[in-house]
């Protein structure tokens, strides 16, 4: 059962060729699966588990984006950086976008796919 989101085996590294870094949910990687989650939702589509193509409504969207804090205390273990991440989630469900310091670490650990492809455009 691949990631949706995280790494190179993820079904974003295969069908979007993007991908968040791996590691450990911090600031910065939900930031990232925020990013992503606003994209899903904007285009009304994201994948399940298994690489399949989805509904992304207001739910599911909401479920994602709040999984990132719960994921955050078991892999971080840090208070005072899943309570921003509990921030920044909340946030992002309210307004519907990423603050702009949060725009810069999404950017930061998302990794572009590149083929050789890429090299002759």
């Amino acid at each position: 059962m691949p990631n949706i989101y995280m790494g190179r085996d993820s079904c974003y590294a295969r069908y979007e060729k993007m991908y968040v870094s791996s590691g450990p949910m911090d600031l910065r990687r939900a930031a990232a699966h925020l990013y992503l989650h606003l994209r899903d939702l904007e285009r009304g589509w994201t994948y399940d588990h298994e690489c399949r193509r989805i509904r992304m409504d207001e739910e599911l969207f909401k479920a994602r984006s709040r999984y990132l804090v719960k994921i955050c205390y078991e892999q971080v273990k840090d208070e005072k950086e899943c309570e921003k991440v509990r921030e920044l989630v909340e946030y992002v469900i309210a307004r519907k976008r990423l603050p702009t310091w949060a725009q810069e670490l999404a950017e930061s650990a998302i990794v572009k796919v590149s083929t050789i492809e890429d090299f002759f455009k």
